[in-house]
């Protein structure tokens, strides 16, 4: 067999092995920061160095230790994937030309991929996911060379249960949290792949380890706080590429350094991965153009994701059903959020989440009884699909609108399962009314509407039913339009994309056309819709 594909195997088991545990490493993330994403991070890392040798063509040592380096490094996703991209470089400084899996081989890099990961962070902190490979490493360092390599694995990874189980007395935060490092745990995991993928091209024949180093049957990597975590001192999670020539990596850290926390460059003068907390990731973004290009750049809010993994958890910990919607606009999660869904399924600009998208949310929750909510009638045939798939009773409501889905949370009951709940769900979705005002994209006529190019209509339920100049002038007559129904509760949720008028001539407006309704009007931040409108 040649190097590829002793490479391809090892990153199979090792991809295997994490996205059957990866729902649980984001749970246990709370250092250096509790944004619940250190499994979905170190999934993708090494997700990257797969399709990278899926569609590459080195077979020698080499080619394929420098493919495998150089995807580590371009696919790493937050500070756990750059820490792995280090430990990965560092082992594949070290191969026999042969391409052999011996023990002293296994040593060499293991020593080595504990250097690269120490050199990477500037400041080590242990208790993390350092200490678990640096464990690992003198494991392996006490033993010969001409040690049976199945016998240096399970050596190797009883080691690194132990140093993961010890994690929370080197870490105040993860002992006060009730945790192991999620880091730490995710790097055990990611071996015990990889150390079953070696003894199986060994021996021809799939391997289990002696040992019991895995989450599943193990009862160490558990999550058991109850209290929220503390929100992260910066709120935005930046990394991207950095490339170009005789990059200056030592005066570039110095100049961010003050912009926040967290900071790791990794790489050599012409190409940099670059990960920082900070407050504001435009003024990293423009310090990095001043040095060379910037690519694969990612932003994420790690606020955000704290309050997901929240709630996530605090699902988790409760019996009964549970819910899982599509909503776009942080303002809008934060509403799903406030009326008991536990978790949510970013829609974006086009509100199409995948089938596995939504299948991953279901899985994460770990319950059986799950409450899905479109929230838009294109994703409805998805969520019926992902339903199909699932293990889970999945009962869909076909919300078609935000504001219809609040409008079935309102309805949800925890205590009962999710047949029951889709019922009364589906019962609130029927008194439900919903109306968006957005802009036309054409010139059309739709019944005795005449509709122009960049025009603001309104629809209520689906239906043309304005259109105007001005977004006031198209939420006077929608309001008109809904006042047929006469609503008891009104819920506008706005974007605030500077077209859309105050909240004060919002409510003097509906005052006006619905006097005895009560008004609700909030910052949902969901692109496209200036408004978005639900009635009762």
């Amino acid at each position: 067999m040649n190097a590829y594909l002793y490479a391809a195997a090892m990153v199979d088991g090792a991809l295997a092995h994490l996205d059957k545990e990866r729902g649980l490493i984001n749970d246990l993330n709370v250092y250096p920061v509790p944004d619940g994403d250190t499994g979905t991070n170190l999934f993708l890392t090494v997700r990257a160095v797969k399709e990278e040798l899926d569609h590459g063509d080195a077979a020698d040592v080499a080619g394929t230790a420098a493919a495998v380096t150089k995807s580590s490094l371009m696919g790493a996703r937050g500070n756990s994937g750059v820490i792995l991209s280090q430990i990965v470089r560092g082992v594949c400084s070290v191969g026999r030309n042969d391409g052999a899996l011996d023990t002293a081989t296994l040593k060499l890099a293991l020593a080595e991929g504990t250097t690269a990961a120490y050199r990477a962070v500037k400041q080590p902190v242990e208790g993390t996911m350092l200490t678990v490979i640096r464990e690992m490493a003198a494991a392996a360092e006490r033993l010969p060379d001409d040690a049976p390599l199945a016998e240096a694995l399970t050596a190797v990874l009883a080691s690194g249960r132990i140093a993961v189980e010890q994690t929370p007395k080197l870490l105040a935060v993860l002992r006060e949290a009730g945790v192991v490092d999620a880091g730490g745990y995710g790097l055990l995991v990611i071996m015990q792949g990889v150390a079953e993928a070696m003894l199986a091209l060994q021996s021809g024949a799939s391997t289990n380890l002696p040992v019991e180093a895995t989450a599943t049957g193990g009862s160490f990597a558990q999550v058991t706080a109850d209290q929220p975590a503390e929100l992260s001192r910066f709120r935005y999670c930046t990394s991207f590429l950095l490339t170009g020539e005789n990059l200056p990596r030592e005066r570039f850290e110095e100049l961010l350094t003050p912009l926040g926390d967290s900071l790791l460059l990794v790489g050599d003068e012409r190409m940099l991965k670059v990960h920082v907390h900070t407050d504001d990731p435009g003024t990293v973004l423009s310090c990095a153009v001043r040095f060379g290009t910037i690519g694969e750049v990612e932003i994420n809010d790690m606020h955000a994701q704290t309050r997901e993994r929240d709630a996530r958890l605090a699902a988790a910990r409760a019996t009964g059903t549970v819910v899982v919607a599509v909503v776009a606009g942080e303002g809008n999660k934060e509403l799903f959020r406030q009326l008991g869904c536990a978790a949510i399924v970013d829609g974006g600009q086009s509100m199409n989440p995948s089938a596995a998208q939504l299948l991953d949310a279901v899985e994460a929750l770990r319950s059986n009884e799950v409450v899905v909510l479109p929230n838009n009638g294109n994703v409805v045939l998805t969520a019926e699909q992902a339903a199909g798939m699932s293990t889970h009773d999945i009962a869909v409501v076909p919300s078609k609108s935000i504001p219809s889905g609040m409008a079935a949370m309102v309805a949800f009951d925890p205590q009962v399962d999710a047949v029951a709940n889709a019922k009364a769900m589906e019962e609130a979705l029927r008194a439900c009314h919903d109306a968006e005002i957005t802009v036309a994209v054409r010139d059309s006529r739709v019944g005795h509407v005449e509709v122009r190019k960049d025009q603001v209509i309104g629809l209520i339920d689906g239906q043309l039913a304005a259109s105007g100049e001005s977004v006031a002038e198209v939420f006077r007559a929608v309001l008109g339009g809904l006042s047929r129904f006469d609503p008891e509760v009104l819920t506008v949720l706005t974007s605030q994309n500077g077209t859309t008028p105050s909240d004060a001539e919002l409510e003097a407006a509906a005052a006006q056309a619905l006097p005895h309704a009560e008004v609700s009007i909030h910052e949902g931040g969901q692109p496209l819709y200036p408004i978005l409108i639900g009635a009762e």
